[in-house]
């Protein structure tokens, strides 16, 4: 009995740790391929404007010009990533661009 206790402790133990190693995708993302310091980290807030055919490459939302990649999380819980649609984008400048490591979808255009 004690033999087997020890052994679902140290399963749960080896569970509990392996989940906070891994993170979340999100997370994941958002560390791989960023140059920018956490200092430079910032949100823009509005209207999808442009999504270019593909969905890589320059967004414009709110009048500003957005690099999405591969890496890029994009989050459409709410909505569909078009224009027209509300976004939070979160990312950061790497000299003039505008990288962004999470899109997530607020609303669509109604």
């Amino acid at each position: 009995m004690k033999i087997l206790l020890t052994v679902l402790s140290v399963g749960l133990a080896l569970v509990l740790v392996a989940g906070t190693v891994l993170g979340s995708d999100y997370e994941r993302r958002k560390d791989r391929g960023h140059e920018y310091s956490k200092s430079y980290e910032s949100k823009i807030y509005g209207t999808i404007n442009k999504v270019p055919e593909g969905g890589f490459g320059i967004w414009v939302v709110n009048g500003k010009d957005v690099l999405v990649t591969k890496d890029t999380f994009i989050d459409e819980e709410h909505g569909r990533a078009a224009a027209g649609a509300f976004a939070e984008v979160k990312g950061g400048y790497d000299g003039k661009t505008f990288k962004a490591f999470k899109i997530e979808i607020k609303r669509t255009k109604k």
